[in-house]
């Protein structure tokens, strides 16, 4: 996985490929991380694990309301990770 900057909401963040053993986060590349600093760790499941029956529309609509994005953010934060995809 490459570096991934992106400015978002006056704030920048870095996307780390990490690998989870035995509830202890590992970097693949600890030296890419900054000395100090704070963050917010998602977890992708497979999707055996998943929620049954969740629509993409209704997941969306709860990342939203988890996040506390209005509409005009939520629209700023969708076009953001469909640029950082392609």
């Amino acid at each position: 996985m490459g570096r991934s900057w992106a400015i978002f909401f006056g704030m920048s963040y870095l996307t780390l490929e990490i690998e989870i053993d035995h509830g202890k986060i590992v970097p693949k590349e600890p030296a890419r991380l900054p000395q100090t600093g704070v963050g917010l760790l998602t977890i992708f499941q497979s999707e055996d694990q998943s929620l049954p029956g969740l629509t993409p529309l209704q997941a969306l609509d709860a990342l939203q309301k988890h996040l506390r994005l209005n509409t005009p953010k939520a629209a700023a934060w969708i076009n953001l990770v469909h640029e950082a995809r392609s």
